[in-house]
């Protein structure tokens, strides 16, 4: 069994990024300190570090599932439910996703997501430039999501979900 997959691993990523999350919405992303994240998750700073590089890593790989699913938008591993659920979930989730969404780690999540985006269309040997597409709808996803949760867009998640596919097939 691969180690990275085992349980205690899990639980252990699982307490750091919860950890995180209570963080961010106690206070300001530059003045969170990894510190701060483990004594709250309850585990020793070798233990984040095998992990993760620092604090901008384990939220880039804590939104790595959801962003992945606004990325698959491009391709055909597409699920109308999927990216339903995940809409839903930034819903729900929308106190923190106001904070990272128009906060300071708006450019780290803008360039993780674009990152995920331009991987896709350069699968699909997409021609033109792919980083500056993927940057395109990475902040138009991005701006729309944040809208919407800051409550400046109301809609459905149907809706949103809907305006996020359409513009990804532009």
């Amino acid at each position: 069994m691969d180690l990275a997959d085992s349980r205690p691993v899990q639980r252990t990523k699982a307490a750091l990024f919860d950890a995180f999350v209570e963080l961010v919405l106690e206070r300001r992303y530059d003045q969170l300190k990894v510190a701060d994240i483990i004594a709250r998750a309850g585990v020793g700073r070798s233990t984040f570090y095998e992990h993760y590089e620092g604090k901008d890593e384990l939220l880039k790989a804590g939104l790595s599932g959801p962003f992945g699913v606004l990325a698959d938008m491009l391709g055909p591993q597409h699920d109308d439910a999927r990216l339903l659920a995940v809409v839903e979930h930034f819903w729900e989730n929308r106190r923190v996703g106001n904070v990272l969404f128009a906060g300071p780690t708006r450019p780290l999540l803008a360039k993780t997501l674009a990152g995920l985006i331009e991987t896709r269309l350069r699968a699909r040997d997409e021609s033109g430039d792919a980083t500056l597409r993927a940057a395109q709808l990475a902040g138009g996803q991005m701006g729309l999501l944040s809208a919407w949760l800051s409550g400046q867009a109301p809609a459905t998640p149907a809706a949103i979900a809907g305006m996020l596919y359409a513009a990804a097939r532009v």
